[in-house]
């Protein structure tokens, strides 16, 4: 005791210096699980990822693209419909109700792909026995706008490639205006069309 007395003041700052280690290690553990869960100041949050499947325009354009064709004919619902872009013949006659009876379905080409203010005439059997008198009347000369391709093969200077290319040109750019259309065809020049004017007819 008489040593305790001696050095009071060393006593009191050893109690002092032992409360507060004691306290500090008792806060520290008490703040720890708040420290852990506080994120980062250098934690990066990820924005939400957009998502990529989005229409793109062209798409769209085509989504909300529309055309109209004119029905007539051997069918069993003729009028005007609506259709899309990648339609072709056979979808408007179903949409139609089909051919008739009547209908003279070996006149029409089913698998050519429509186009805007197009019209589709599907004509009967008896008009197909007129068609062919008229052909005799027009001196056996092809209508390039109903020809079919083995007849544009017939022409002079026109094989299978051209007579594709012509098939393809009615189906993006519509029926042949006027004979010299022919000339916008690649494959098919002035000399070409000469050879083969004399024996086309259109419409």
């Amino acid at each position: 005791m008489k040593w305790i007395k001696n050095n009071i003041i060393l006593v009191i700052v050893s109690l002092i210096l032992l409360t507060s280690l004691f306290w500090e290690f008792i806060l520290a553990d008490l703040l720890q699980p708040s420290i852990e869960a506080t994120p980062s100041e250098h934690t990066t949050i990820q924005p939400p990822v957009e998502s990529t499947n989005q229409p793109t325009e062209h798409e769209l354009k085509s989504t909300n693209e529309k055309l109209y064709v004119d029905l007539k004919g051997e069918v069993y619902q003729p009028g005007v419909y609506l259709v899309d872009p990648d339609d072709r013949v056979i979808d408007v006659i179903e949409s139609a109700g089909g051919f008739t009876n009547d209908a003279d379905e070996n006149q029409i080409n089913l698998a050519e792909k429509v186009y805007d203010a197009m019209v589709i005439y599907v004509p009967s059997q008896e008009d197909s026995e007129q068609i062919v008198v008229q052909s005799d009347v027009n001196h056996g000369k092809i209508r390039i706008n109903q020809a079919t391709q083995a007849e544009l093969e017939q022409l002079p200077g026109i094989g299978s490639a051209k007579a594709l290319a012509i098939i393809q040109y009615r189906e993006e750019n519509g029926p042949f205006k006027e004979a010299e259309d022919l000339q916008n065809i690649s494959g098919i020049g002035v000399k070409t069309f000469e050879q083969l004017e004399e024996f086309i007819i259109v419409p």
